[in-house]
C-alpha cells in the first residue's frame, strides 16, 4: 500500500514539473524561476525508486521539457548581453576583487576631460581653505572633531600657494608654446597641439590647457558641422560673463 503511495506521489510530482515547465515557455515567464539543477536531482531519485516503463516515457518528456527551459535561460542571457545589460551585483563584485591599477585605468578610459567650463582650481581650494578656517567653533569639537594648529594651517597654506605657483608657472609654459605655433596663422589646432606619444603627457596637456581657457587666455572654436577644434590664444585675459562647457574624448584620439 505505502508503495503505490509513493509511485502515486511520484508521478503527480513529474506531471507538476511538465506543467510548469509548459507554462514558462506558452506564457514567456521568467526562465530562471525554476531550478533546473534541483529538478533533475528530484526526476533522477523518482526514477530509482519507480523503475517502470511508464515513469521512463514521462521522464523522457520531462527531460524535453527542461532541456526547452535551458534553452529559454541561453536565449535570455544573449539577449541581455546584446542591450548590453548589467547587473548591479555582477559590478560591485567585479569592482571588489580589482586592484588599485585595474580601477584607475578603468577611471582614465571613461574620464573625459572639461576644457572650457568653470571648474575647480588651485585658486578656489585656497578660498575654500580660508572659509573652512574661518567658520565659527562648533560645540564639543574637541572631543568629537579635529582641528588644525596654527603650525599645520600655516604649512597647508605653504603647499597650497607652492601648488598655485607650479600650476601658474606651467600654464605661463604652454601659452608661449601656443601663441608661438599661433604665430603667422591665428590658430591652432586642438589636437595637434595637445596630443603626445604618452597617454599622461597628452592629459596633462589637456588638464593645464583647461586652466588657460578657464582663466580666458585662450579661446576654443568648434566647428558646428564637425568634431574640428581650434585654439586662439589671447594677447591678454579675457573676462568670461558666461562659460560654456566642452566635452572631449581623448581616448579615441590617442592611439
Amino acid at each position: 500500500m505505502s508503495n503505490k503511495l509513493v509511485k502515486k506521489y511520484s508521478r503527480e510530482e513529474i506531471e507538476r514539473i511538465i506543467s510548469i515547465c509548459e507554462n514558462i515557455e506558452k506564457r514567456g515567464l521568467d526562465p530562471f524561476s525554476l531550478d533546473v539543477k534541483e529538478l533533475l536531482v528530484k526526476l533522477r531519485k523518482m526514477l530509482e525508486e519507480n523503475p517502470d516503463l511508464d515513469y521512463y516515457l514521462l521522464d523522457v518528456e520531462t527531460i524535453y521539457r527542461i532541456a526547452t527551459i535551458i534553452a529559454l535561460q541561453h536565449k535570455w542571457l544573449t539577449e541581455k548581453a546584446r542591450s548590453l545589460f548589467i547587473d548591479s551585483q555582477l559590478i560591485s563584485s567585479r569592482v571588489t576583487v580589482l586592484d588599485k591599477k585595474s580601477i584607475v585605468q578603468a577611471f582614465l578610459k571613461a574620464w573625459r576631460p572639461i576644457i572650457s567650463i568653470d571648474q575647480l582650481t588651485s585658486q578656489r581650494l585656497h578660498h575654500g581653505y580660508e572659509h573652512f578656517l574661518n567658520l565659527p567653533p562648533r560645540r564639543d569639537e574637541r572631543r568629537y572633531g579635529w582641528k588644525l594648529t596654527e603650525k599645520e594651517a600655516e604649512l597647508a597654506q605653504i603647499y597650497l600657494e607652492k601648488e598655485r605657483e607650479e600650476v601658474e608657472e606651467k600654464m605661463k609654459v604652454l601659452y608661449d608654446e601656443l601663441v608661438e605655433k599661433a604665430r603667422g596663422k591665428n590658430d591652432v589646432d586642438y589636437w595637434d597641439f595637445v596630443l603626445r606619444p604618452s597617454l599622461e603627457e597628452t592629459y596633462h596637456r589637456a588638464y593645464v590647457l583647461s586652466f588657460l581657457i578657464s582663466e580666458g587666455y585662450v579661446e576654443v572654436k568648434k566647428n558646428p558641422l564637425g568634431d574640428e577644434l581650434k585654439l586662439v590664444p589671447n594677447t591678454r585675459k579675457v573676462s568670461r560673463k558666461n562659460a560654456a562647457s566642452l566635452v572631449i574624448s581623448l581616448m579615441g584620439r590617442w592611439r
